[in-house]
C-alpha cells in the first residue's frame, strides 16, 4: 500500500513539473523585417533594420515596449503592451495607436508578429524579429 501511495505521489509530482514550464524573458532589443499589404500601398517587402522592438519590461506573462520603423521616408515610434499566452509561445500584442499583432515565439532569438489593422487604411503585416545580441 505504501509503494501505490509513493507511485501515485511521483506522478503527480512529475505531472505538476511538466505543466509549469517557465516563462520565456523577451526584455532587450530585437531587430527586424517585414512583408505586407496596406489599402492604397499595396506590397511592400522590407529588409532587416527596418524594425526595430524593445520590449523595455516583463513581469511574468506580461510585457510592453516600443517598435520603430525606419523604412523609406517612414519614421515613427509607437508603444505597445502585450501577453504572453498560457503556451510560453503564442503573443498578443496591442499597439496603443491602433491594430494589434498576433505573434509566435519561434525560438529564444527569432520573434514572428503578424500585424492586423482594419477600415479605410487596413494593413496585413508579417514581422520577423531577431535579438539583438
Amino acid at each position: 500500500m505504501a509503494r501505490l501511495a509513493f507511485i501515485v505521489a511521483a506522478l503527480m509530482l512529475a505531472t505538476i513539473g511538466l505543466s509549469v514550464a517557465s516563462v520565456p524573458n523577451l526584455v532587450g532589443n530585437w531587430t527586424g523585417s517585414f512583408e505586407s499589404y496596406a489599402n492604397g500601398t499595396g506590397y511592400v517587402n522590407a529588409p532587416i533594420g527596418a524594425l526595430t522592438m524593445t520590449i523595455s519590461e516583463q513581469k511574468g506573462r506580461l510585457f510592453n515596449g516600443n517598435l520603430s520603423l525606419n523604412f523609406s521616408s517612414i519614421k515613427r515610434t509607437k508603444a505597445f503592451s502585450g501577453i504572453i499566452a498560457l503556451d510560453n509561445k503564442t503573443l498578443y500584442v496591442a499597439e496603443y495607436d491602433m491594430g494589434y499583432d498576433i505573434g509566435t515565439i519561434l525560438s529564444n532569438d527569432i520573434i514572428e508578429l503578424d500585424y492586423l489593422t482594419d477600415g479605410a487604411n487596413g494593413e496585413g503585416s508579417i514581422d520577423t524579429f531577431h535579438r539583438a545580441k
